[in-house]
C-alpha cells in the first residue's frame, strides 16, 4: 500500500509539473500574439533602417519620410505582421515557457535564483526557440525590409524551400535571440526578485518596471547579432554572415553594429511591459500564480 500510494504522488506530481508548463508556455504565447499586433510598427522601422542605404538622416527623419511618402498602414504596419505575430508567438512561448524550469533545474533550492542561473537559462531557452523558429524570422525580416529592396519582397518562395535557405542567417538569429532572452530573463527576473526582497508587492506596477530594465538589458547585448541579422536576410547575397559582417564593419565602422538601438528600444521596452502584464496577468488565471 505504501508503495501504491508514493507511485499515485509521484504521477500527481509530473502531472501537475507538465500542467504547469504547459500553462506557462500557453500564457507566454498569448502575450505573444498582443505584442507584435500593437508595436509592428516599430519593429518594421527599425527592420527598414536597418536595411537601407540611406546615411544622411536620423532614424526620426526617416520615419517621417515612410509616413508621408507611404501612409502608416502600408509604409510601417502592414508588412510583415502576420509572419511576426507567428513568429513572436511560437518563439516566446517557447524561451518564457520553459525558462523556469531552465533556471529552476541550474539553480536547484528554495532560496534566491543566482543571476547566472537566470542569464543562463534565457540564453539556453532563448538560442533553442529561435533556432526552431528561424524560418518565420526569415519571412517576417524579408517581407519587413522589401520596401528598401526596390519593393520586391524576397519571399520565401519554392526554389528557398530547403533547410539551407530556410535557415539563412539562423547563426546570427540564434546569438540574437539568446542574447535578447538573456538580457529580457536576467533584466525582468533579477529586477523582480531583488526589488520583491526589499518589500515591493508583486503586481504590474513591479511588471512594468521589471520590463524597463529587461529592455534596455536586451537592447544592449542583442545589438550587434540585430543589425547582422537584419542586413544578412535582407540582402540577396550568397555569402556568409561572417563575409557580411565584414563588409558592415568596413563600410559603416562599429556604429553600424548599434544602428536601430532606438528604434529596438522603443519596441521592445513598449512590447515587453505589455507582454510581462498579459503573461503576469495569464499565468494567474491559469492558476500559476506571478513569476517567482
Amino acid at each position: 500500500m505504501p508503495q501504491s500510494n508514493g507511485a499515485g504522488t509521484a504521477g500527481q506530481q509530473s502531472s501537475g509539473a507538465a500542467a504547469g508548463l504547459a500553462g506557462n508556455i500557453a500564457a507566454a504565447a498569448i502575450a505573444g500574439v498582443a505584442q507584435p499586433s500593437l508595436f509592428n510598427a516599430v519593429d518594421c522601422l527599425r527592420i527598414r533602417w536597418q536595411a537601407s542605404a540611406e546615411r544622411t538622416t536620423g532614424v526620426l527623419q526617416f520615419a517621417r519620410r515612410v509616413v508621408l511618402r507611404e501612409g502608416l498602414w502600408r509604409g510601417l504596419w502592414r508588412p510583415g505582421l502576420v509572419a511576426n505575430v507567428l513568429a513572436v508567438s511560437t518563439s516566446q512561448g517557447a524561451r518564457m515557457g520553459f525558462y523556469p524550469v531552465a533556471r529552476d533545474a541550474l539553480a536547484p533550492g528554495d532560496g534566491p535564483k543566482a543571476p547566472a542561473a537566470m542569464a543562463a537559462a534565457g540564453l539556453l531557452c532563448g538560442s533553442a526557440a529561435y533556432l526552431a523558429t528561424a524560418p518565420l524570422w526569415l519571412l517576417k525580416t524579408r517581407a519587413q525590409a522589401a520596401a528598401e529592396l526596390d519593393g520586391r519582397a524576397p519571399l520565401l518562395l519554392r526554389r528557398d524551400l530547403v533547410p539551407r535557405r530556410l535557415w539563412k542567417g539562423a547563426s546570427a538569429l540564434v546569438v540574437r535571440g539568446g542574447c535578447i532572452t538573456c538580457g529580457q530573463m536576467l533584466g525582468y527576473d533579477f529586477c523582480k526578485s531583488r526589488l520583491k526582497a526589499r518589500g515591493v508587492a508583486d503586481g504590474p506596477l513591479l511588471h512594468l518596471v521589471a520590463s524597463t530594465s529587461a529592455a534596455l538589458a536586451a537592447t544592449i547585448l542583442a545589438a550587434p547579432a540585430d543589425a547582422l541579422q537584419t542586413r544578412y536576410q535582407a540582402s540577396r547575397t550568397s555569402g556568409s554572415v561572417w563575409d557580411c559582417a565584414l563588409d558592415m564593419a568596413r563600410r559603416g565602422g562599429p556604429a553600424v553594429f548599434f544602428r536601430g538601438c532606438a528604434a529596438q528600444y522603443a519596441r521592445l521596452v513598449g512590447t515587453f511591459a505589455l507582454g510581462a502584464t498579459i503573461y503576469e496577468q495569464a499565468r494567474a488565471a491559469l492558476g500559476l500564480g506571478f513569476l517567482d
